[in-house]
């Protein structure tokens, strides 16, 4: 059983028809336009809308339905956000219709793997120059030289291939816009309006957290940002029962009135065989570093994750006496075998430097990660390295290091994972692991302020969610 809310926080509600709103606006566009050409062949668009209404009113008092700079060409290029290629592309031509101008036409090009400006202008169609042109039209568009795969650029060019007009996201926060203003090429970034709303949702496990998620309507990247959070308490590969439930407090981000993704889990709750989790974001006032704390300031945030494979079945335990299915004899397995998909990303438990990287025996292809003075993890079997890996190289707690595999004295993919505390080995899944820093002193009373009426609210939903269970 699951459900889900939004706290809106009596603002206003998104418009959830955005595709509806610009069939209407072109549908108006269309009516002006067969208004302005059934009338009089003066060009004042107010006189010609004037006289249709009421040719007895004093004309000098009619306020214009659109303005110049609305119906303008490059208005299209303000106005293509919310938009797929196909509607885009209508809505031009009612545009260009409109102001009686040559017919131009929107293009979209996927960045792909080597591409460049110059290869994308190529594929367009659009004259070299035009590039160097655009290259000059501004400080912005030196964003530009920094695209990557998978980003996507709309361009704007008409019968002769000359750009008109180009539009990029930089994030989903900010935007560029390259505009030909009386014959020059004008570059620009601009800012979409952005609203942080807040919403939650709830959940029971009934056979997976990933099901339960889904029913509650979380997306995968939060129910991982979830797990992430209690991955410290809770193994989410051993300890998940059916009848575990969560409640999430967290935020969704809005542009322009239209939902594009959920933001940062703001508290949680997580009952897991009868004992029950909470979390909380804070940030520090001095740091401006954001981490997650018990209601009473401790850091979830522990040295080390219990497990540095998500969501993989154990395939064997620690144990000092087990018979090897390829050596055919009895031997120690001090650590935790990981089984997933080959390809499956590792990553690092703890934040360390990498000691060793390369193949080691029965290990097969191993990483070797050491943590301060104390611990040391080791990850074998693997696949393959994450490709900027170097013995040397430190990395942080959930780094991807490497890619699970079947290398060295193994019958399938997993991974091996052990666990080491002053060079004697320990059981990865029951050895106590070390408490991170909680919120400093001086910044408790700031903590408290912050955190009590969001956790609060936490507790009202956990309410709610046990009242609708029984």
């Amino acid at each position: 059983m699951a459900f889900i809310n939004q706290d809106f926080r009596f603002k206003k509600a998104p418009d959830k028809h955005p595709r509806l709103r610009w069939l209407l606006f072109a549908g108006g566009c269309a009516v002006i336009g067969l208004v302005i050409a059934s009338t009089s062949t003066n060009n004042s668009t107010d006189i010609a809308i004037a006289d249709e209404l009421n040719p007895k009113q004093n004309n000098t008092d009619i306020t214009p339905v659109f303005t110049e700079t609305e119906l303008s060409p490059h208005t299209a290029v303000r106005l293509s956000f919310e938009l797929t290629l196909p509607e885009l592309q209508a809505q031009q031509k009612i545009i260009d219709d409109i102001n009686n101008d040559a017919p131009k036409q929107w293009r979209e090009f996927k960045v792909k793997s080597g591409d460049s400006l110059s290869k994308l202008f190529d594929r367009a169609g659009i004259k070299a120059q035009q590039l160097d042109e655009m290259m000059k039209s501004g400080k912005a568009v030196k964003q530009l030289t920094r695209i990557y795969p998978d980003d996507t650029l709309r361009i704007l060019i008409d019968n002769d291939k000359n750009l008109l007009g180009l539009r990029y996201e930089i994030d989903h926060k900010t935007y560029l816009m390259v505009e030909r203003k009386d014959g020059a090429l004008v570059a620009d970034t601009f800012s979409h309006d952005i609203e942080t709303r807040s919403a939650h949702a709830s959940g029971v496990i009934d056979s997976s957290l990933f099901l339960a998620a889904q029913d509650a309507g979380i997306s995968q990247n939060l129910i991982m940002e979830l797990a992430g959070i209690f991955g410290w308490d809770i193994d989410f590969v051993l300890d998940i029962r059916k009848g575990d439930k969560f409640t999430v407090l967290y935020e969704e981000i809005f542009r322009n009135g239209e939902k594009i993704k959920d933001g940062n889990i703001l508290t949680a709750t997580f009952s897991n065989q009868g004992k029950t989790y909470q979390a909380v974001r804070y940030t520090n006032p001095e740091t401006k570093r954001s981490e997650y704390f018990t209601p009473d300031g401790k850091s979830m945030r522990k040295a080390f994750l219990r497990s540095p494979v998500n969501f993989a079945r154990i395939s064997s335990g620690f144990t000092t006496r087990r018979y090897h299915p390829i050596l055919h004899k009895f031997r120690s397995h001090k650590g935790v075998d990981y089984a997933a998909k080959r390809g499956t990303p590792v990553v690092a438990s703890g934040d360390g430097k990498v000691i060793f990287k390369g193949t080691k025996g029965g290990y097969g292809r191993a990483v070797i990660i050491q943590h301060g003075t104390k611990y040391n993890t080791l990850y074998g079997h693997l696949n393959g390295y994450h490709r900027k890996l170097r013995v040397g190289t430190r990395v942080k707690q959930g780094q991807v290091i490497a890619y699970l595999g079947s290398s060295g004295l193994a019958t399938g993919p997993h991974l091996h994972y052990e666990f080491r505390v002053n060079g004697v080995h320990r059981n990865p899944l029951t050895v106590k692991l070390p408490v991170s820093t909680p919120v400093p002193k001086q910044y408790q009373a700031d903590f408290e302020q912050k955190t009590t009426p969001i956790l609060a609210q936490l507790e009202r939903l956990t309410r709610t969610q046990v009242a609708l269970n029984n």
